[in-house]
Protein backbone atom coordinates (compact mmCIF):
# COMPACT_ATOMS: atom_id res chain seq x y z
CA UNK A 1 0.00 0.00 0.00
CA UNK A 2 1.04 3.32 -0.68
CA UNK A 3 3.13 5.21 1.72
CA UNK A 4 1.18 8.56 3.30
CA UNK A 5 2.51 10.51 5.48
CA UNK A 6 0.49 10.71 8.62
CA UNK A 7 1.12 13.52 9.67
CA UNK A 8 0.38 15.35 6.17
CA UNK A 9 -2.92 13.23 5.17
CA UNK A 10 -3.97 12.15 8.67
CA UNK A 11 -5.12 9.09 6.43
CA UNK A 12 -3.50 5.43 7.08
CA UNK A 13 -4.50 1.51 7.29
CA UNK A 14 -4.77 -1.56 9.56
CA UNK A 15 -3.56 -4.86 10.05
CA UNK A 16 -2.27 -8.11 11.98
CA UNK A 17 -4.95 -10.56 13.67
CA UNK A 18 -3.76 -13.31 12.35
CA UNK A 19 -4.55 -14.68 15.50
CA UNK A 20 -8.51 -15.92 15.32
CA UNK A 21 -8.77 -15.44 11.80
CA UNK A 22 -10.88 -18.37 9.41
CA UNK A 23 -8.31 -18.24 6.71
CA UNK A 24 -9.92 -19.51 3.02
CA UNK A 25 -8.30 -21.98 1.14
CA UNK A 26 -8.59 -21.63 -2.86
CA UNK A 27 -8.60 -24.06 -5.37
CA UNK A 28 -5.84 -26.61 -4.92
CA UNK A 29 -4.27 -26.78 -8.51
CA UNK A 30 -5.26 -30.12 -8.74
CA UNK A 31 -9.38 -29.07 -9.01
CA UNK A 32 -8.50 -26.62 -11.69
CA UNK A 33 -9.93 -27.85 -14.99
CA UNK A 34 -6.36 -28.23 -17.44
CA UNK A 35 -7.81 -26.31 -20.30
CA UNK A 36 -8.14 -23.45 -17.51
CA UNK A 37 -5.06 -24.51 -15.43
CA UNK A 38 -3.25 -24.29 -18.83
CA UNK A 39 -3.93 -20.38 -19.18
CA UNK A 40 -2.62 -19.90 -15.94
CA UNK A 41 0.47 -17.56 -16.05
CA UNK A 42 0.09 -17.88 -11.74
CA UNK A 43 -1.26 -19.95 -9.02
CA UNK A 44 -1.24 -17.56 -6.41
CA UNK A 45 -3.75 -16.06 -5.08
CA UNK A 46 -2.45 -12.49 -6.35
CA UNK A 47 -4.83 -9.78 -6.05
CA UNK A 48 -3.98 -6.96 -8.20
CA UNK A 49 -0.85 -5.66 -9.13
CA UNK A 50 0.17 -1.83 -8.96
CA UNK A 51 2.72 0.76 -10.14
CA UNK A 52 4.35 3.11 -7.86
CA UNK A 53 2.54 6.22 -10.88
CA UNK A 54 -0.95 6.70 -12.62
CA UNK A 55 -0.91 4.12 -15.29
CA UNK A 56 -1.12 5.86 -18.77
CA UNK A 57 -3.34 3.91 -20.11
CA UNK A 58 -6.97 2.96 -19.07
CA UNK A 59 -7.44 -0.85 -17.44
CA UNK A 60 -11.14 -0.83 -18.29
CA UNK A 61 -11.85 -1.14 -14.55
CA UNK A 62 -14.65 0.49 -12.96
CA UNK A 63 -14.16 3.84 -11.07
CA UNK A 64 -13.53 2.63 -7.74
CA UNK A 65 -10.21 1.42 -9.05
CA UNK A 66 -7.27 2.50 -7.83
CA UNK A 67 -5.25 4.81 -10.34
CA UNK A 68 -2.14 2.93 -9.80
CA UNK A 69 -3.89 -0.91 -10.49
CA UNK A 70 -2.79 -3.05 -13.23
CA UNK A 71 -4.10 -6.24 -14.39
CA UNK A 72 -0.60 -7.31 -15.05
CA UNK A 73 2.63 -7.38 -12.76
CA UNK A 74 4.58 -3.66 -12.94
CA UNK A 75 8.46 -4.33 -12.68
CA UNK A 76 8.97 -1.47 -9.78
CA UNK A 77 5.74 -2.02 -8.56
CA UNK A 78 3.58 -4.23 -6.07
CA UNK A 79 1.23 -6.68 -5.90
CA UNK A 80 -1.10 -8.37 -3.66
CA UNK A 81 -2.04 -11.80 -2.44
CA UNK A 82 -5.24 -12.75 -0.52
CA UNK A 83 -4.22 -14.24 2.60
CA UNK A 84 -7.88 -15.37 3.65
CA UNK A 85 -11.05 -14.29 5.25
CA UNK A 86 -12.57 -13.60 9.00
CA UNK A 87 -15.94 -14.96 10.31
CA UNK A 88 -16.98 -11.37 9.22
CA UNK A 89 -15.84 -11.38 5.61
CA UNK A 90 -13.44 -9.24 6.14
CA UNK A 91 -10.67 -10.07 4.06
CA UNK A 92 -6.63 -10.38 5.05
CA UNK A 93 -4.54 -9.11 2.37
CA UNK A 94 -0.80 -8.22 2.18
CA UNK A 95 1.45 -6.47 -0.16
CA UNK A 96 4.76 -7.46 -1.70
CA UNK A 97 7.54 -5.67 -3.79
CA UNK A 98 7.12 -7.43 -7.59
CA UNK A 99 11.14 -6.98 -7.93
CA UNK A 100 12.01 -9.34 -4.55
CA UNK A 101 8.71 -10.71 -3.56
CA UNK A 102 9.41 -9.15 -0.32
CA UNK A 103 6.95 -7.51 2.00
CA UNK A 104 6.08 -4.30 1.72
CA UNK A 105 2.86 -4.44 4.06
CA UNK A 106 1.98 -6.66 7.05
CA UNK A 107 -1.55 -8.62 6.44
CA UNK A 108 -3.81 -5.85 6.91
CA UNK A 109 -7.71 -6.07 6.96
CA UNK A 110 -9.83 -4.51 4.24
CA UNK A 111 -13.29 -4.75 5.23
CA UNK A 112 -15.26 -2.81 1.87
CA UNK A 113 -14.36 -5.50 -0.86
CA UNK A 114 -14.51 -2.73 -3.24
CA UNK A 115 -11.38 -1.09 -1.71
CA UNK A 116 -9.49 -4.66 -2.22
CA UNK A 117 -7.82 -2.78 -5.41
CA UNK A 118 -7.33 -0.03 -3.67
CA UNK A 119 -3.39 0.74 -2.97
CA UNK A 120 -4.32 4.19 -0.76
CA UNK A 121 -3.53 2.98 3.15
CA UNK A 122 -6.58 4.55 4.03
CA UNK A 123 -8.62 1.77 3.08
CA UNK A 124 -7.42 -0.87 5.72
CA UNK A 125 -8.48 -0.79 9.32
CA UNK A 126 -6.50 -1.41 12.44
CA UNK A 127 -2.64 -1.40 12.86
CA UNK A 128 -0.10 -1.81 9.85
CA UNK A 129 3.44 -1.75 9.18
CA UNK A 130 5.05 -0.96 6.13
CA UNK A 131 9.01 -1.96 4.60
CA UNK A 132 11.19 -0.33 2.98
CA UNK A 133 13.00 -2.66 0.12
CA UNK A 134 15.36 -3.85 2.33
CA UNK A 135 13.16 -5.16 4.65
CA UNK A 136 13.64 -2.06 7.36
CA UNK A 137 10.35 -0.66 9.04
CA UNK A 138 9.04 2.48 7.14
CA UNK A 139 5.99 3.22 8.73
CA UNK A 140 3.57 2.23 11.63
CA UNK A 141 0.11 3.44 11.83
CA UNK A 142 -3.09 2.52 12.73
CA UNK A 143 -6.78 3.16 11.55
CA UNK A 144 -9.78 3.29 13.76
CA UNK A 145 -13.60 3.31 11.96
CA UNK A 146 -11.24 4.78 8.73
CA UNK A 147 -9.80 7.80 10.57
CA UNK A 148 -6.09 7.93 11.30
CA UNK A 149 -5.65 7.69 15.16
CA UNK A 150 -1.88 7.08 15.63
CA UNK A 151 1.54 6.97 13.41
CA UNK A 152 5.15 6.76 12.72
CA UNK A 153 7.29 6.92 10.10
CA UNK A 154 10.66 6.24 9.53
CA UNK A 155 13.99 6.96 7.71
CA UNK A 156 15.94 4.31 6.30
CA UNK A 157 18.68 4.73 8.65
CA UNK A 158 16.31 3.93 11.04
CA UNK A 159 15.47 6.93 12.64
CA UNK A 160 12.20 7.81 13.73
CA UNK A 161 10.84 11.01 11.46
CA UNK A 162 7.47 11.50 12.65
CA UNK A 163 5.12 10.70 15.33
CA UNK A 164 1.32 11.57 15.06
CA UNK A 165 -1.59 10.54 18.45
CA UNK A 166 -5.16 11.66 18.63
CA UNK A 167 -6.70 11.13 22.01
CA UNK A 168 -10.19 10.60 22.54
CA UNK A 169 -11.05 13.87 22.90
CA UNK A 170 -10.03 14.09 19.42
CA UNK A 171 -7.05 16.41 19.80
CA UNK A 172 -3.73 15.97 18.46
CA UNK A 173 -0.09 15.97 18.86
CA UNK A 174 2.72 15.69 16.01
CA UNK A 175 6.43 15.83 16.52
CA UNK A 176 8.97 15.34 13.27
CA UNK A 177 12.95 15.01 13.18
CA UNK A 178 15.32 15.39 10.62
CA UNK A 179 17.57 12.17 9.43
CA UNK A 180 20.00 13.14 12.29
CA UNK A 181 17.57 13.04 15.11
CA UNK A 182 17.49 16.74 15.48
CA UNK A 183 13.91 17.57 16.50
CA UNK A 184 12.38 19.54 13.41
CA UNK A 185 8.24 20.08 14.58
CA UNK A 186 6.79 19.92 17.19
CA UNK A 187 2.83 20.94 17.35
CA UNK A 188 -0.72 19.97 18.34
CA UNK A 189 -4.14 21.03 17.47
CA UNK A 190 -7.22 20.72 19.70
CA UNK A 191 -10.21 18.52 18.05
CA UNK A 192 -12.05 21.83 15.74
CA UNK A 193 -8.35 21.18 14.19
CA UNK A 194 -7.24 24.33 15.74
CA UNK A 195 -3.41 24.71 16.37
CA UNK A 196 -2.97 25.16 20.26
CA UNK A 197 1.29 25.41 19.97
CA UNK A 198 3.40 25.17 16.88
CA UNK A 199 7.16 25.47 17.02
CA UNK A 200 10.07 24.52 13.98
CA UNK A 201 13.63 24.52 14.19
CA UNK A 202 16.95 24.47 11.69
CA UNK A 203 18.94 21.14 12.11
CA UNK A 204 21.56 23.58 13.98
CA UNK A 205 19.03 23.77 16.74
CA UNK A 206 17.95 27.60 15.56
CA UNK A 207 14.58 28.13 15.19
CA UNK A 208 12.58 28.37 12.22
CA UNK A 209 9.88 30.61 11.90
CA UNK A 210 8.79 28.66 8.55
CA UNK A 211 6.72 25.52 10.06
CA UNK A 212 4.58 24.84 6.98
CA UNK A 213 7.90 25.19 5.20
CA UNK A 214 9.76 22.68 7.45
CA UNK A 215 7.11 20.13 7.54
CA UNK A 216 7.17 19.96 3.73
CA UNK A 217 10.51 19.60 3.86
CA UNK A 218 10.40 16.59 6.23
CA UNK A 219 7.66 14.48 4.38
CA UNK A 220 8.92 14.62 1.21
CA UNK A 221 12.89 13.31 2.75
CA UNK A 222 11.06 10.61 4.35
CA UNK A 223 8.91 9.59 0.83
CA UNK A 224 10.55 6.29 0.12
CA UNK A 225 10.97 7.56 -3.56
CA UNK A 226 13.50 10.27 -2.29
CA UNK A 227 14.97 7.21 -0.18
CA UNK A 228 15.70 3.99 -2.13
Amino acid sequence: MNFKNIFCLSVISSLLFLSGCSTTQGLKSGQIPTELKSQLSSQQAIVGYFSRTENEEDCGCASQIDSTYSKTPVEDGYYRVLLGRNAKGDFLVQDFYQKTGHAQSSPAWVTDPLKLFSFDGSDVEGPVTLYYPDGKVAAKFTNKDGEAIEGEDYYTNGQLGSLFKTDDQGNSEYRLWYASGKKAVEYTLNKNQETTSSQAWNEDGSDNEDIEGVFKKIYDLLDPKFQE
